[in-house]
């Protein structure tokens, strides 16, 4: 929409107000949040919250972070509260920052700072009403998280005013998004049994559909990513180079880097290549073999076996996981974001 031109405004006008309206699917994970809208827009950041001091500055997130002013609005706890969610988060504080996977409900505790970041990217108009669709591991929490999350919020995003509407109009379990998703991309059929191996950052969510619904939802905690850096963490070799254990958001960014360098100060970082395959081994049999032990039964009578998540795409996880009959998806970290996004729309448009 474009805003029409008043060369000389009266004191009784008021230049017009500029409105905008998207839908927006958002995967918040304890490791990431993962978004895409109706703009066509995504959003891939850390879920890590950091409260400023007020001797703190907010600075221009970019595309790893998001700083955000909560001016007014129905969270009047927030009021004038001043917070980062990303890793510049880390940044600010590498020792107390916030993370949902350390607080079993962190997702619902911290669901609106992770939303106004998820959909920050899009916000360019002075008011925007945004539907979302959000996944969570119990559906059950609809009610608080709408308490929480919907609203007129007053808010500053990277410096920047707005007023934005939330609305809260689908919340799904994990996988539902996902699944939607494959079947969209005629990737399985309704009728077929499919499995989802979901490898997240802090839980491995297995989800079973057949008939073009969830028969199964099977969360198992603590087995995700996270305990593999927790792993390399304590290992001897980490803690004989640093005197101590090892940083888990270093960790993962050497991992994800995919160099292996543990650090960026020149004189002190070092290489985690080998420790990362010494203990890739025992975590992939108590977390992964673990896993499929407990869910064979499924397995035998499914067609279709997917592994999705960002713990899917570790070095040598997807060959191991293509030798068990798992399709590793592309995009599979923003599979459930697209899935949740088609979900609101449909929403929307009934």
């Amino acid at each position: 929409m474009v805003a029409t031109k008043i060369d000389q405004p009266t004191s009784s006008q008021k230049e017009p107000t500029i409105s905008d309206s998207i839908c927006i699917g958002i995967d918040n994970g304890n490791g990431r949040i993962k978004a895409i809208s109706s703009k066509n827009l995504t959003t891939r950041i850390k879920s890590l919250i950091h409260y400023l001091e007020k001797e703190q500055e907010m600075a221009d997130g970019g595309n790893e972070s998001a700083f955000i002013e909560y001016v007014s609005g129905p969270r009047t706890e927030l009021w004038s509260q001043r917070f980062v969610v990303g890793s510049q988060a880390y940044q600010f504080n590498p020792t107390g920052v916030l993370s949902t996977s350390d607080d079993r409900e962190g997702k619902s505790k911290f669901a609106l700072e992770l939303t106004l970041a998820a959909i920050a990217p899009n916000i360019t108009m002075d008011v925007t009403n945004v539907a979302i669709a959000l996944s969570v591991h119990d559906s059950g929490a609809f009610s608080d998280l709408k308490t929480r999350v919907n609203g007129e919020h007053t808010v500053k995003l990277n410096g920047q005013l707005h007023k934005i509407n939330l609305d809260l109009k689908v919340v799904k379990t994990e996988g539902i998004g996902a699944y939607a998703s494959l079947l969209k991309s005629q990737k399985c059929t309704r009728e077929a049994q499919t499995v989802l191996l979901d490898i997240g950052f802090n839980t491995i969510i297995v989800s079973v559909y057949s008939s073009g619904s969830g028969k199964q939802i099977i969360p198992f905690s603590d087995m995700g990513a996270k305990s593999l850096y927790q792993r390399i963490s304590n290992n001897l070799e980490v803690r004989k180079q640093l005197k101590r254990t090892g940083d888990i958001q270093l960790i993962q960014r050497a991992i994800e880097c995919g160099d292996f360098v543990y650090g960026a100060n020149k004189i002190s970082q070092f290489s985690i290549a080998d420790i990362y395959l010494q203990e890739l081994r025992p975590w992939v049999k108590n977390s992964l073999v673990s896993v499929l032990g407990k869910i064979d039964s499924y397995l035998d009578g499914a067609e279709f076996l997917f592994a999705i998540g960002g713990g899917s795409q570790l070095p040598k996880i997807g060959q191991w996981l293509e030798k068990k009959g798992f399709e590793v998806v592309e995009d599979s970290e923003f599979i459930n974001a697209r899935g949740l996004l088609a979900l609101v729309q449909r929403e929307v448009n009934k």
